[in-house]
This record gives C-alpha cells, sequence and structure tokens, in this order.
C-alpha cells in the first residue's frame, strides 16, 4: 500500500477540510519555525501529538498520510548515516529524523484535505502579503517546490526502472545489499535523464501557476473563518508563546 503513492484530494467531510487553507499553511509555517528553535522536550511532543491530532479528524486513512514519508525513505536513510558519520547522538539523530518525518505528514494531511485551487489561493494570499512589505517569495517558493518535486520525480521513475528491470530478470527485492548498490548506479543515469525530462514538461505547464496575481479570478473563494480556525490559531499561537515563556 506505502509503494503506491496517491496524492488526490480526499473529498471527505471533517474538521480539518472546513479550516481556511491559509490557517492550515500558517500551522506549517509555525511548525517549521518551531523545528528550528531551540529544542523542548513538551513543546516536541505537543507538535507531533497535534499533528496525530488532524491525521485523526481529517478522515484519511493514517497510512495514506504515510505515503510521502514512504517515498522518502532513502533520504531519511541517508540522514541517518551523515549525522552518525558527524558523531551526533542517537537521540539528536531521532529527533531531527521525527521532526522531519512530522513535517511531511504535516504537508500530506493538507493535501489531501484540501482541493489544489485552494492551495494556490492560500499560496496566493501568503505571497501578496511578503509583497507588501518588498519581499517577493515567487521564485522561493518556485525553487523549493521544484526541489520536493524533484525528487519525488526521481524516486517515481526509479521504482519504475527497478520494475521494467524485474520484468528482465533483474530481480532487485531478492538482491542482497551490493548487489542494490550496483543496480543503483547502473540505473542511475537513466534515471536522472527521464526524470529531468519530466520535470522540463512539468516546469512548462505549471511555472508560477500557484503564485498567480490573478488566481482569485480564475476560482471561486468563499471560505471565511469560522471556530475551527480561530480554535487552529489559538493552538499555534500558543506553541510559540509556550516557547517565549519557558523555552528562550
Amino acid at each position: 500500500m506505502l509503494n503506491k503513492l496517491d496524492y488526490s484530494y480526499n473529498d471527505e467531510i471533517s474538521i480539518i477540510h472546513r479550516i481556511n487553507p491559509v490557517i492550515k499553511l500558517f500551522g506549517l509555517f509555525i511548525y517549521v519555525l518551531i523545528c528550528l528553535l531551540k529544542y523542548n522536550n513538551y513543546l516536541f511532543i505537543a507538535n507531533l501529538s497535534f499533528i496525530f491530532l488532524l491525521m485523526l479528524l481529517s478522515n484519511v486513512n493514517i497510512l495514506r498520510n504515510f505515503k510521502l514519508v514512504w517515498k522518502f525513505k532513502f533520504i531519511i536513510l541517508i540522514m541517518y548515516v551523515v549525522m552518525y558519520h558527524y558523531q551526533m547522538s542517537i537521540a539528536d539523530i531521532n529527533i531531527i529524523v521525527f521532526k522531519f518525518i512530522f513535517f511531511l505528514v504535516y504537508l500530506s494531511v493538507i493535501y489531501y484535505t484540501t482541493t489544489k485551487e485552494e492551495i494556490g489561493i492560500g499560496l496566493s494570499k501568503i505571497v501578496n502579503i511578503f509583497n507588501l512589505i518588498g519581499i517577493d517569495l515567487r521564485k522561493i517558493a518556485s525553487f523549493f517546490t521544484n526541489i520536493i518535486t524533484s525528487v519525488i520525480c526521481f524516486f517515481d521513475t526509479l521504482g519504475d526502472t527497478l520494475i521494467s528491470g524485474e520484468i528482465k530478470g533483474n530481480v532487485y527485492t531478492h538482491s542482497n545489499i551490493i548487489d542494490k548498490y550496483k543496480l543503483y548506479v547502473r540505473y542511475f543515469k537513466k534515471v536522472y535523464k527521464s526524470s529531468k525530462d519530466k520535470m522540463k514538461k512539468r516546469k512548462n505547464d505549471m511555472k508560477y501557476k500557484l503564485y498567480n496575481d490573478n488566481i482569485k479570478k480564475r476560482y471561486k473563494y468563499g471560505k471565511k473563518l469560522g471556530i475551527y480556525d480561530y480554535l487552529f490559531i489559538l493552538i499555534n499561537i500558543g506553541f510559540i508563546v509556550f516557547y517565549i515563556l519557558k523555552v528562550r
């Protein structure tokens, strides 16, 4: 189930579906900010519990929310190897990895409970706010979006290539670690070229699509803030207040 990645919007009725997309993105920003600040056990556990609660309230299968994490399993493995190489403690390594994993889960919750149109409008509103103070986020946002999409596209293409190789007799699943490594090296050039071509096509189709100033004219958007939006905001502000009073 985890191998088949599905990024489609989950059309359900839930509390998380009702929350304004701008508020959801605001919550993601607060989570990233807290991850970058000084570590605190209580704040860390509270954040992970909050994200887990979002999963439960979204009416989306929990395993589905971890599909994106599964796609990044090799990146997570590399993170462990690199940090262990620099002699970081196991506790610190696990904390950093868990922060990254739940960042991906948070992204999944937003994507499964928000339509592409709503995400586009939400991002457009956030970008417009920064534009008012002279900061152009369009290129920055597009840059990081392309990086994440490139990684996903690469591993999708790698998976298709390995399946094609198995049909030809190169049974990847039954190989040992050394044989798997050799297979990755052999396929890397082919996979890289194929995924690069896909990204070029995507860039032509979607360049700055979500950051267009006229996006409000193309999509009808009428979500107003409700009780769940204000509760969501209060919880995230509570995280910041706790950090200022107890951690900083």
